[in-house]
C-alpha cells in the first residue's frame, strides 16, 4: 500500500491478503491522521494508536469516526483534547489475531528423554502447533516494536526453542515409559499446551493447539528393543540360553544408546551404564518369574505368595538353608542338593559414579576417580 496524501485520507484500513502477517504499520505521508477520518478495523484485527513512543488506544472490529466529540477516549491524545481539528501525528499499528496455523516444530538431533525403566532414552519428534496474538499491547511492546511489518517467520525460531526446552520435561512429568510414548500423543499434547503456553504469555501469544505426529528411536536401539520384546513373549525358549541372548542384546541397547556425539564422551558412558544396570535388573527378573511358571506348570503346584518362597536362602548358624525343603546348604551352592531347588544368590548393588563411569567402592561417598558425590 503507497503513501496517501493528507487532503485524500479519509479512511483507515488494512486488507490483510496475506496468511502470515502479525503487525502491519499503516503508512501515512508524515504520520499525520486527519481530523474527521474513519477507522475500520475487520474480524480478525485490532488497531493501536501509538503516541510518541506510547501505546494511547486500541480499538477492536469496528468502525470509527475519529472526532473527540463522538469518542471522548480519544481526548488522551494531544491537541485531540482540544477539539483541534488539524492533522495530529500518530502511528497505528494493525494487529492480526486470527489463528496462525500449520507452524512445525521437530528436534534438530536425537534428544535425550527421562524413562522410568531405562533411565535416559534418545529420541527424535515432529509434529505442529497453531498460535494467535492475544494481547497487542503486550506483543508491540515485547516483540514487534516500530517494525513496519512483523510476520509469523520472524518469531518461529524463537517458539520452536521453547517447544523444544519443553519437550523433554513435559514427557518426564507423564511417567511413561518408551513402549507407551506411541499411546500418549494427545497426552503430550496437553502438557505441552500447559506448559509451553505459560512461556508463550510472556508475549502476548497463545498456544491454540500442539500436535505430535511422530516420536522415533534410533533405529539401531528400536530393533534391539523389539527382540527382546519378542524374546519375552516367548516362554518356552530355554532359559540359560534366553539369558544369554538378552545379556547380548543389553550390552547392544547400552551401546546404540551411548552413540552421540554431541555429548561428553564420559558422560555418555554413565548414563549408558545407568540404563544398561537397570535393563539388566528388569529382564533378570523376567526370567525368575518365567522360571518360576516353568516349575509350576511341570508340577501342577500354584503360584506360592512372597511370605511362602523368600527370593534368598536363609541364614541359620552361618550355613544357608533351602527354602523348599530346609536342607542346609554350603556357601557356594547353586541347587539344593535334597530337593534339586535354584538357590538365589544375593549379590551386593554396584554403584557407578554419575559423572565418569567410575565403579565406586563399597560405602564409598565421593568418587576415588573425579571426586563427584555419590
Amino acid at each position: 500500500m503507497g503513501f496517501f496524501k493528507k487532503q485524500l485520507l479519509d479512511i483507515i484500513q488494512w486488507l490483510d491478503n496475506s496468511h502470515d502477517t502479525l503487525v502491519y504499520m499503516y503508512p501515512m505521508e508524515d504520520q499525520e491522521i486527519q481530523y474527521g477520518a474513519q477507522l475500520i478495523v475487520r474480524p480478525g484485527q485490532m488497531a493501536v494508536f501509538v503516541d510518541k513512543g506510547q501505546i494511547a488506544d486500541i480499538f477492536g472490529p469496528g468502525t470509527y469516526k475519529l472526532e473527540t466529540d463522538n469518542l471522548p477516549f480519544l481526548g488522551d491524545l494531544k491537541g485531540w483534547a482540544y477539539g483541534f481539528k488539524s492533522p495530529f501525528k500518530s502511528d497505528i499499528f494493525f494487529v492480526s489475531t486470527k489463528e496462525m496455523m500449520n507452524n512445525k516444530w521437530g528436534t534438530p538431533g536425537p534428544i535425550w528423554i527421562p524413562d522410568p525403566q531405562f533411565g535416559q532414552v534418545q529420541v527424535r519428534a515432529f509434529g505442529t502447533y497453531t498460535f494467535s496474538i492475544c494481547d497487542p499491547k503486550q506483543f508491540i511492546e515485547m516483540v514487534s516494536s516500530t517494525n513496519n511489518k512483523y510476520t509469523k517467520e520472524s518469531i518461529n525460531a524463537q517458539l520452536k526453542d521453547y517447544i523444544i526446552n519443553h519437550f523433554s520435561d513435559a514427557i518426564g512429568s507423564l511417567n511413561v515409559t518408551v513402549a507407551q510414548i506411541a499411546s500418549q500423543y494427545n497426552e503430550i499434547s496437553k502438557q505441552m499446551i500447559q506448559d509451553v503456553g505459560e512461556a508463550f504469555k510472556m508475549f502476548g501469544l497463545q498456544l491454540n493447539t500442539f500436535t505430535v505426529n511422530n516420536i522415533s528411536l534410533p533405529e539401531e536401539l528400536q530393533k534391539s528393543l523389539q527382540e527382546l520384546t519378542d524374546m519375552n513373549i516367548r516362554g518356552s525358549v530355554d532359559t540359560d540360553r534366553l539369558a544369554r541372548i538378552q545379556s547380548i542384546r543389553q550390552m547392544d541397547i547400552m551401546e546404540k544408546s551411548t552413540e552421540n556425539k554431541g555429548l561428553n564422551g564420559m558422560m555418555q558412558s554413565g548414563m549408558g551404564l545407568t540404563m544398561g544396570m537397570q535393563m539388566g535388573q528388569a529382564f533378570n527378573q523376567n526370567m525368575q518369574n518365567m522360571n518360576t511358571l516353568n516349575q509350576q506348570a511341570s508340577s501342577g503346584a500354584t503360584a506360592p505368595t512372597s511370605q511362602q518362597q523368600p527370593t534368598q536362602p536363609q541364614n541359620i548358624d552361618g550355613g544357608r538353608r533351602c527354602t523348599n525343603c530346609g536342607q542346609i546348604l554350603g556357601e557356594q551352592a547353586k541347587f539344593c542338593t535334597e530337593c534339586g531347588t535354584k538357590v538365589e544368590v544375593a549379590t551386593p548393588k554396584k554403584r557407578f559414579c554419575p559423572e565418569c563411569g567410575t565403579l565406586a567402592e563399597d560405602g564409598a561417598k565421593f568418587c576415588n576417580e573425579c571426586g563427584t558425590k555419590l
